[in-house]
């Protein structure tokens, strides 16, 4: 009986035992294999929120939920209750979905004041303009309490506020950062009153920086035109600079006007005898000037010529030293090879000859004023001339539609050809804007050509180069209007 009695008291005991370990592993305490399914959904959460600025937009709701997070990773570390964790598990969770909803609103409603943000922090307000910038995060702050505190008129008056503020930060530190400096500049020409040797270039780079003040108070929130007018001020002051000390010297030396004319002639001499050119001065300095490009332009294309020449007899020599011993084999062998070459020559011509017949058919396709077709290698460049956008836009006018017609045309001439849309500016502007407005004309192109056209979106792109690719000077109103433009790349498909 005693020896039953043991037996059953060790079975019940085992069955306890069992009992307790089940219980402690289900809901009992924390331990490390249950680390990754509790903890793996809430971070994700977490992700998601911070994806979405929940930390910006609501940080009440956002902190609350770190803080629970916080504690249930804390309570799992010291190995507490499942249960409690769980339950700050939740609690993080409701406040994470709170916060991105909030963040959601917060999206829409201050879209405006967030791009004023971040345009005064691109320009460093928070440590140029202290006061301002200070005064614009702190009403930032109440816009963001009132829109998660649920209210959105409140939190949208002080969004204006705040976007305001951040526009004045922004001009305030666009003032010190461009406006103090050539300001400094514009002192010293000033204190030099009559012994400044360039007065006229001077007073033009004085009244362009006050135009650029001007615009900055005019058109606080769009500044392009007044970054670009004191670029240009920055330009003339230092032309200012080098006349003022060019004719300094000139004086000094006793230079007559002839003087200073013919030593400007010699130099373009110079370059006329590096050309093999004699130049003319008789209608002054830019009708030599015209002489030199002209003869750039023929140097081009005698090089381009010698270029094909070179390359055919390279052909023929190869075919010539293949020729070998009189052997009848080897000879005949030679002669195939010999047909081979001329055949392969003269497919190349033909594939030359019609290909020429191409880019002429596509020259004559464009008068003067609306473009030029030029070669790049193998690839053709169409430059719209003819093409223009308003002022700061990228949209195609209707009645460009009959040019870009003729590009859509250009492409039956090439099947399966691959594009590239270039976008370019002169150099009024800011390179970022002229950059952005480049890539958004050339843009506009491409979606018209992919609309009107056989050409896929696959086979077509489009590039901003802002002003970094001019192909004339900028000083002028002549060269400015040709750098602004439209280059249609076409790359044959030679396969």
């Amino acid at each position: 009986m005693s020896f039953v009695r043991g037996v059953a008291v060790r079975l019940l005991a085992g069955v306890v035992m069992a009992a307790c370990v089940v219980g402690f592993s289900q809901n009992g305490f924390a331990n490390t294999g249950t680390k990754e399914s509790l903890f793996q959904d809430i971070e994700k959460l977490v992700r998601q929120a911070k994806d979405k600025r929940a930390n910006l937009f609501a940080p009440d709701a956002f902190g609350d939920a770190m803080a629970s997070y916080q504690e249930a990773l804390d309570d799992f570390n010291r190995g507490k209750n499942l249960k409690g964790i769980r339950k700050d598990l939740k609690k993080a969770e409701v406040y994470l979905n709170r916060a991105m909803e909030v963040s959601v609103t917060a999206e829409l409603t201050f879209k405006t004041l967030m791009k004023a943000r971040e345009d005064a922090a691109a320009v460093d307000a928070n440590q140029h303009s202290v006061k301002l910038a200070n005064q614009a995060n702190s009403t930032f702050n109440r816009a963001v309490k009132s829109l998660e505190g649920g209210d959105v008129d409140e939190a949208r008056e002080y969004a204006d506020k705040a976007e305001i503020l951040y526009r004045e930060a922004e001009l305030d530190t666009i003032k010190k950062s461009y406006l103090s400096k050539t300001r400094e500049k514009v002192a010293v020409y000033e204190d030099l009153g009559r012994r400044n040797n360039a007065p006229k270039t001077f007073s033009k780079a004085a009244r362009l920086l006050d135009l650029a003040e001007k615009e900055l108070d005019r058109n606080r929130y769009n500044n392009a035109e007044a970054l670009a007018l004191v670029k240009q001020a920055e330009y003339e002051l230092a032309h200012t600079d080098y006349i003022h000390t060019r004719v300094g010297k000139l004086i000094e030396a006793e230079y007559s006007f002839e003087d200073v004319i013919i030593n400007m002639e010699m130099q373009l001499v110079k370059i006329g005898e590096g050309l093999g050119i004699e130049l003319m001065f008789d209608r002054g300095v830019s009708g030599a000037t015209w002489q030199i490009l002209d003869a750039v332009q023929g140097m081009k294309g005698d090089a381009e010529a010698k270029d094909r020449e070179i390359a055919l007899l390279k052909s023929k020599i190869a075919g010539l030293e293949t020729k070998v011993a009189s052997l009848s084999k080897l000879e005949k062998d030679l002669i195939a090879r010999k047909r081979e070459a001329e055949d392969a020559l003269k497919s190349q011509k033909e594939a030359q000859r019609l290909n020429d017949q191409k880019i002429k058919r596509i020259r004559d396709a464009f008068t003067p004023d609306e473009g030029k077709v030029l070669m790049d290698g193998e690839n053709i460049i169409i430059r719209l001339y003819g093409l223009s956008f308003s002022s700061g836009k990228a949209v195609i006018d209707y009645k460009y539609f009959g040019l870009l017609a003729k590009v859509r045309d250009t492409f039956k001439e090439f099947p399966d050809c691959n594009v590239i849309i270039e976008g370019h500016t002169d150099s009024l502007g800011s390179e970022k804007v002229n950059k952005r407005l480049s890539k958004e004309r050339a843009d506009s192109v491409r979606h018209y050509l992919i609309a009107n056209s056989l050409v896929t979106d696959k086979q077509i792109v489009a590039v901003g180069y802002g002003e970094s690719k001019p192909v004339a000077s900028n000083k002028t109103s002549e060269g400015r209007a040709s750098n602004r433009r439209i280059d249609v790349v076409i790359i044959p498909n030679r396969g």
